[in-house]
């Protein structure tokens, strides 16, 4: 086996194993984003649009250093979308091409430099477009929204047709197995705008890393000089195999010269060398270095304009109202942001739409949004009562996030974090509509903040909302008996949002409680004067 594929393999399981492992309960010594920190798009990307360092990503700085010490092994050893398209060139069984050189073969790379002018365009107006381009959470994305439910679902269907086999020989136990399969919203377009990129391949290897990929345009700028580079000894032949089998195109026409920084140090060309001619070391000849890509000033600039043109319509846009901005009335009532998510402007900008905390997220609550929160918020994480609640003895997505734009607060400050408030819809409700008796939103409510009572006109207690009890989980709303919309929603309306601080002492400045004695119930009656229906008795 290659060399390369001795450390390419181990890595991308260790990523695919951090993903199955991001479900509750997750260890706390366990760094399920690990990879996720290292892709210095994100990194950089999250700190330029929000103006901040942000220490949780520093870790990519890292992958800038070892840049400038070994080229670009990132993209060539640690990157999980490079090993996915790896693995889907091979598939793709292509014709090698002829013509593989830096001067026939560089008609587009230069582009990705130009992609990641325009992404240091927009974030200098705070608007962040990297989860568009970075391949740690285009990877993340796809093999936690689209590749492990589909293997989940045919497993079941496994299962399900094995199921009297394994009862016949007695694996009861087994025949039992039923896995909980999540759904998630725009999977279907995350899956096809990775099998685009992938289908890339048909051009050329490595087409996205080599032309398009602005977080590998990143690194290639650390690795125009590495002390680690490849040598040709005078014993080459000049046959061209490695050229044609290089699957960066890094090596020149003269076969001697490399582009470094395009290679990935895959040792490709030294193994298959038949002279043994090529090899890697440390310093090396400087001038067997072929130029970088001729990219003028003038394009760099005018894609850092385009960028900023980009980030300005985004920001006069309807939609884009957001945060302590005025008009309030306009901000979509139903979107709710996660518990310690920061405020709206800060969020959007530091959020990479990876979706680690929506695969995390026990209850399936946590989705995808498309334009509720305006084009500058697509993709991005909202929480989806009807779904699912907000777990109360979880705090998954703000651990696992990369960025810290979702908070990482412990069990006890997560309960102040109120993420909105319920409402009754009484026309829909069964109680206050059909005069049915229907206790549901009170007997699930974990803050003890809707109670049953008794309500003029109606001859069964009806549910009634204390909205300093409601913490906004949503339990209430997933549990609605009611078919389609529910009786009971959860509004964003009353979220309270923190860049810093404590969640408990805002929570207690604004009188909100959130603890309910054990076994005590409240019921409390609008008209005093009314009899009571037998069986009935006043709590006190």
């Amino acid at each position: 086996m290659r060399f390369q594929r001795i450390i390419q393999i181990p890595l991308f399981i260790v990523f695919v194993l951090l993903i199955l492992l991001a479900s509750h309960p997750v260890p706390e010594y366990l760094e399920v984003d690990v990879f996720l920190r290292l892709d210095p798009l994100i990194s950089l990307g999250s700190m330029a649009a929000t103006r901040a360092f942000i220490p949780k990503a520093a870790l990519a700085l890292l992958v800038l250093l070892c840049a400038l010490l070994l080229g670009r092994i990132f993209c060539g050893y640690i990157c999980p979308m490079g090993a996915t398209i790896d693995f889907a060139d091979k598939l793709l069984l292509r014709k090698k091409p002829e013509e593989n050189s830096p001067e026939r073969d560089g008609a587009y790379r230069h582009f990705k430099y130009l992609f990641l002018a325009g992404l240091a365009g927009s974030a200098v107006l705070g608007i962040s477009w990297v989860f568009f381009f970075s391949p740690l959470s285009l990877a993340t994305r796809f093999f936690s929204l689209v590749v492990q439910p589909v293997i989940m679902l045919f497993g079941n269907f496994l299962l399900d047709a094995a199921r009297p086999l394994l009862i016949h020989v007695g694996l009861d136990h087994l025949a039992m197995v039923h896995w909980a399969m999540p759904r998630y919203n725009t999977n279907m377009f995350v899956a096809f705008f990775v099998f685009g990129i992938l289908s890339f391949g048909l051009i050329r290897p490595r087409f996205w890393c080599r032309n398009l990929c602005p977080a590998g345009a990143i690194v290639a700028l650390f690795s125009m000089r590495p002390f680690f580079r490849r040598t040709v000894s005078d014993q080459c032949s000049r046959c061209g195999r490695c050229a044609r089998e290089c699957p960066m195109g890094a090596i020149s026409e003269s076969f001697t010269l490399t582009s470094y920084s395009e290679c990935v140090a895959c040792l490709r060309c030294r193994e298959i060398c038949p002279e043994k001619a090529i090899s890697f070391k440390w310093s090396g000849n400087p001038d067997s270095a072929k130029a970088a890509v001729n990219l003028s000033r003038r394009k760099i600039l005018k894609a850092g304009a385009v960028g900023m043109a980009g980030a300005a319509v985004t920001m006069t846009g309807l939609k884009h109202l957001h945060g302590g901005e005025e008009p309030r009335p306009l901000k979509s009532s139903n979107l709710i942001r996660p518990p310690g998510a920061l405020p709206e402007v800060e969020f959007q900008a530091r959020c990479v739409r990876c979706g680690e905390c929506s695969k995390a997220c026990p209850t399936n609550t946590l989705q995808p949004v498309w334009l509720v929160a305006g084009i500058s918020g697509l993709f991005s994480p909202c929480v989806t009562p009807r779904i699912g609640g907000c777990e109360q003895e979880c705090n998954l997505c703000g651990r696992v996030c990369p960025t810290g734009a979702i908070r990482p607060i412990d069990i006890q400050e997560k309960i102040f974090a109120k993420i909105g408030t319920a409402r009754i819809i009484k026309s829909r409700c069964i109680a206050w509509e059909q005069d049915r008796k229907c206790l549901i939103c009170d007997e699930i409510c974990p803050y003890n903040a809707i109670t049953s009572r008794l309500a003029a006109d109606h001859p069964v207690t009806v549910p009634v909302i204390d909205e300093k009890r409601c913490n906004g989980c949503g339990y209430c709303e997933n549990k609605c008996p009611v078919e389609g919309e529910s009786a009971i929603v959860v509004e964003s309306a009353g979220e309270i949002r923190l860049s810093k601080g404590s969640y408990r002492k805002e929570a207690e400045r604004l009188g909100l409680i959130f603890h309910s004695e054990a076994g005590q119930e409240d019921h409390v009656f609008e008209d005093p004067q009314k009899t009571l229906p037998p069986g009935f008795e006043e709590s006190r």
